[in-house]
């Protein structure tokens, strides 16, 4: 008896719903590849760094880092990457999404880094191509 106890409620805390940031997560979330141009092999060591903006604005959304990645980069972005929680649901609709890699770790250093040019990118989407063209010395 004292195992059939156990077992109901064990098989009732794991049936509760997910609380709704878990779908709202899922539906936004962004998934691709990074590559590397040909010309820029050997210069773009370090860390690389997904940046995810909203529309004009020059603070960044969300960024995940990623240290020494080996290309092509499968990626995964989300909103639970926003920088602070009170900008969670700001992840929707359209993002501008790039890359930046940075030797020193520091992603607003700009000398020996390399960058991908900005996309617009509608949240949801799967298998975004992301290519790394330049190289800032």
């Amino acid at each position: 008896m004292r195992y059939l106890l156990y077992f109901m409620v064990i098989f009732g805390l794991a049936c509760q719903p997910l609380p709704p940031e878990v779908k709202f997560i899922d539906q936004n979330k962004i998934t691709g590849k990074i590559v590397l141009d040909d010309s820029l092999k050997g210069k773009c060591g370090g860390d690389l760094f997904i940046i995810v903006r909203k529309g004009i604005s020059p603070q960044p959304l969300a960024v995940k880092k990623v240290k020494n990645p080996k290309y092509p980069y499968e990626f995964k972005i989300t909103p639970a990457d926003v920088i602070t929680e009170d900008m969670f649901k700001e992840f929707k609709d359209e993002v501008i999404l790039y890359v930046k890699t940075s030797q020193s770790g520091n992603p607003m250093e700009s000398s020996q880094s390399c960058e991908s040019e900005p996309i617009i990118v509608k949240t949801g989407t799967q298998n975004v191509l992301i290519k790394i063209t330049k190289y800032l010395e």
